[in-house]
């Protein structure tokens, strides 16, 4: 009988704490949704403030008089297709002189600005335009350039049944922008939320992220009912718990071997790391205005024991979540060392790109790895780039000091896989990059009828304005080459030029593919 009952409490205790860590992590991965709507909405926001900039520039730049035939035209086209912006205006003295909207916005009245910030921007909110009293309308004014904001079609985008989204001013306390429910307590919050700007609202029963965006004028609010929660919990619960004693010590087995597995599968990688079973191939980088090999980039491979290569996109997450990433990164800087200290001392000007997982750019140690691997090759031997993707970039105040820290070593920073995820000029605008990856998903329409067929032009576009040199990635054609030959780019890479090879092939490579017209197009060689 005593047997019995410690069976059937055995099996109770994993019924009852898995479903304590059931909830704990419904509400971690709830988070963790929130916070992606976070970013994007402010990524949105701030984006919305960037162009302002744009349009200050655009029509100080083209010498037109704001209130001309071309000035009314240039605002006109600046406020065309945009959710957000209802209309662009030109304002002195607080009256409207002239807008993208006729006569009808001259009859608005501004009053006083809410506030002004350190960059000179005005800020006029809870406006109301003639003809349209459902609405109210906030206004950003600079130079007597000024943008009339729809704040509602800066959620809109981003609105779901399942959500409240909300904006609110932080000098007044009050909602700029709301759909769904939204408390007014949300908004006052700051003593409640933790340093991610989370907290549960017991009283209404709700999951909220508050966030203050820099210089900490706006506010926004991302909140969804516990209930989804509840009801995750609650499904889970019934079909577990009926079966729960009697699997219950299965169960249990079944998570020891879990257990057991990923302990394994970190020691495999540990191992690896210990062993040499890691290893790096140099990919070619070309200069497309003259074709010749200017440098590689290093890619990591792992080999198994029984001889399979597995790709880093395969375990380089695995190694972040175990806490590994440091070790890994520290192989790979070790390897360059060791492929190519000699290679770099006779080519000092040989670039090499070394790609960083977002978790090095949080983490101080990233430059000081880096800065030892220049002084175990030799400094001023090699052009270093290293390569980061935005998703490193999420933890902004530390991912700059990290950023900087590389800089100031003299190596450049490459910003890669721009375009494919949720990319934010902001992040373009507030790191320093040097050059600007374009994708390989976009090199290979860029010469096709295919949607995204300009993609890669406005990317290369969008570097050269802003001072970034870019690099094509995946070129495979003559066509393609000579496609972005003619846009102006000078970096590019893909199997056209050459395939990822070990460091001895590229000491053979290179000296093959160093002069001028290796890879000429045919119209080159007719020229």
């Amino acid at each position: 009988m005593l047997l019995l009952v410690t069976g059937a409490i055995l099996a109770c205790v994993p019924v009852a704490y898995s479903l304590r860590q059931a909830r704990a992590q419904a509400i971690r991965e709830k988070f963790v949704g929130l916070d992606e709507v976070a970013a994007n909405l402010e990524r949105q926001v701030r984006s919305t403030a960037t162009t302002l900039g744009m349009l200050r520039e655009e029509m100080r730049g083209s010498g037109d008089e704001p209130c001309s035939d071309a000035g009314r035209l240039r605002l006109q086209r600046f406020g065309l297709g945009s959710q957000v912006v209802k209309s662009t205006l030109y304002l002195q003295d607080g009256k409207v002189l002239c807008s993208s909207s006729g006569a009808l916005m001259q009859r608005l009245v501004l009053g006083p600005s809410s506030l002004r910030t350190p960059e000179g921007v005005s800020l006029y909110t809870q406006l109301r335009v003639p003809g349209l009293a459902d609405r109210q309308y906030v206004l950003l004014e600079k130079d007597g350039y000024a943008l009339l904001l729809y704040p509602d079609g800066l959620i809109a985008p981003f609105a779901r049944p399942d959500l409240s989204l909300g904006l609110f001013n932080v000098k007044d306390s009050r909602y700029t922008a709301r759909n769904g429910t939204l408390e007014q307590r949300w908004v006052e919050a700051d003593g409640k939320a933790d340093d991610k700007g989370h907290f549960i609202d017991q009283q209404s029963g709700y999951m909220v992220v508050r966030r203050v965006l820099s210089p900490g004028i706006t506010g926004l609010i991302v909140a969804t009912p516990l209930s989804t929660i509840d009801a995750r919990v609650a499904q889970f619960a019934h079909w577990f718990i009926p079966i729960g004693v009697i699997a219950g010590l299965a169960v249990l087995g079944m998570a020891l071997i879990l257990i057991r597995r990923q302990v394994s599968a970190r020691a495999e990688l540990l191992r690896a790391l210990n062993k040499g079973h890691l290893f790096l191939l140099y990919q070619p980088v070309f200069d497309l205005q003259d074709n010749t090999c200017i440098g590689a980039e290093a890619l990591l491979r792992w080999q198994h024991e029984d001889g399979t290569v597995v790709p880093p996109d395969r375990f380089i997450p695995f190694a972040e979540d175990a806490g590994l990433i440091q070790l890994v990164t520290r192989r790979v800087l070790e390897l360059v060392v060791k492929d190519l200290t000699g290679f770099l001392r006779r080519h000092p000007q040989f670039h090499l790109g070394v790609n960083l997982s977002p978790r090095d750019l949080q983490s101080m140690q990233t430059p000081a790895l880096l800065e030892a691997m220049q002084r175990s090759i030799g400094v001023g031997n090699g052009q270093f780039v290293v390569e980061a993707t935005e998703r490193g970039l999420l933890e902004e105040t530390s991912a700059m000091e990290v950023v900087n820290a590389i800089r100031a070593l003299g190596i450049a920073i490459a910003i890669d896989d721009f375009g494919t995820g949720y990319s934010s000029l902001a992040y373009l605008t507030t790191f320093p990059f040097d050059i600007l990856k374009v994708d390989k998903s976009f090199t290979s329409t860029a010469c096709t009828e295919a949607v995204t067929s300009q993609v890669a032009t406005h990317i290369i576009e969008l570097a050269r304005s802003l001072g970034m040199r870019s690099l094509v990635e995946g070129i495979e054609t003559a066509e393609q080459a000579e496609f972005f030959r003619n846009k102006g780019v000078v970096y590019a890479q893909g199997y056209f030029f050459g395939k990822p090879m070990s460091a001895s092939a590229l000491a053979d490579f290179l000296p093959l593919h160093s002069r001028p017209g290796q890879h000429s197009t045919p119209a080159d060689a007719a020229a």
